[in-house]
């Protein structure tokens, strides 16, 4: 182990870490059942928005995957999850939702994506704050 992973370690508790060991597989199983099946035995003519999806999401539950064995190290990948999730809440839910614009697909969504209570509820945001947004970036040059 190196010293940066000795400091990223310590400043996240055991059981924070098993709470993201959750996070990573919940995000990891729930999308290889989703996306692997569609992924390995698609139609030939199979492209377009609907296959790029398909497979970003896949190589999202590999990463997924990477992060039960370093949950710090990977919390970027959580991070996203959840900012995607709540921005797609809110720009395209919510005001279907206000709007009663609701259709079967768009109540699907949702449902997924509030599955964020999860992410947001095991990532250490203090960490994320601190080591992200406050702590100095790498240098340019």
């Amino acid at each position: 182990m190196t010293t940066n992973t000795l400091v990223k370690d310590a400043d996240v508790s055991l059981p924070r870490l098993y709470a993201l060991r959750f996070g990573y597989s919940v995000l990891a199983i729930g999308l290889a059942f989703e996306t692997w099946p569609v992924v390995l035995h698609h139609d030939p003519s199979w492209r377009g928005t609907e296959s790029l999806v398909y497979c970003i999401l896949a190589a999202l539950s590999i990463l997924s995957f990477v992060g039960l064995r370093h949950p710090v190290t990977m919390l970027p990948l959580l991070v996203f999850e959840s900012v995607w999730k709540v921005i797609w809440l809110g720009a395209v839910a919510l005001p279907a939702w206000l709007s009663d614009r609701m259709d079967d697909e768009t109540w699907g969504y949702t449902i997924s994506c509030l599955l964020v209570v999860i992410f947001l509820a095991v990532v250490p945001w203090p960490y994320v704050v601190r080591q992200y947004l406050l702590t100095p970036g790498e240098r340019w040059r």
